[in-house]
């Protein structure tokens, strides 16, 4: 999948107002569009709070407090991939983070050149688990309505005396002239047996 980097917004959090600067600039010199810059948690919260960016870029201590607290909770609104910059000291934090909620940290004192490949990988990355939780609810959905499907199959089989095959073919006849969805027509039917 291709980003495209004026269809992304960042946020920017940090302590030091000389990280601020040289991220924003790095951001906007990459093409992207840069939503806020933070200095607080608060402000992090207040921007990436109802509508979260596309991506956080942020210090794990700001002038209020951690930024973990503020990443964990934009994430739980809706995952957001951040990048956290922090001192070798604080990685332990950082380590436990990243199981849910920051998917890449970078070591103090950072080479804003080390950053352009870290913001592409956490994009792609970011793009590639949200597919493969896309396919998994699906996947889910597909073995949801083949049960709901396998039951009123099993229903019209008793009713009509007919075998597997028949009996399916007899559900999609029905689900087509009441112009349902095969699965939603099975759940219909399988409520009207349940309701008797």
């Amino acid at each position: 999948m291709k980003i495209d980097p004026e269809q992304i917004e960042v946020i920017i959090a940090h302590c030091s107002a000389e990280i601020r600067q040289s991220m924003s600039e790095l951001v906007e010199e990459m093409g992207f569009r840069l939503r806020a810059i933070c200095s607080s948690a608060k402000q992090l919260l207040d921007s990436g709070v109802p509508k979260p960016p596309d991506l956080i870029i942020s210090g794990i201590e700001l002038e209020d407090g951690e930024a973990i607290h503020a990443l964990i909770a934009i994430s739980n609104l809706d995952p957001t991939p951040a990048i956290v910059i922090t001192p070798k000291e604080s990685l332990l934090d950082v380590e436990k983070a990243l199981k849910d909620h920051v998917m890449a940290y970078l070591v103090e004192p950072i080479d804003t050149e080390q950053i352009k490949p870290t913001i592409y990988l956490v994009l792609e990355r970011f793009q590639q688990f949200e597919s493969l939780k896309e396919e998994n609810r699906d996947l889910k959905q597909a073995l949801e309505d083949r049960k709901v499907i396998e039951k009123a199959k099993g229903l019209i089989m008793g009713r009509l005396e007919l075998d597997e095959s028949r009996a399916f073919r007899e559900l999609q006849k029905q689900a087509t002239a009441k112009r349902m969805k095969l699965a939603i027509y099975a759940k219909q039917l399988i409520a009207e047996e349940n309701g008797r």
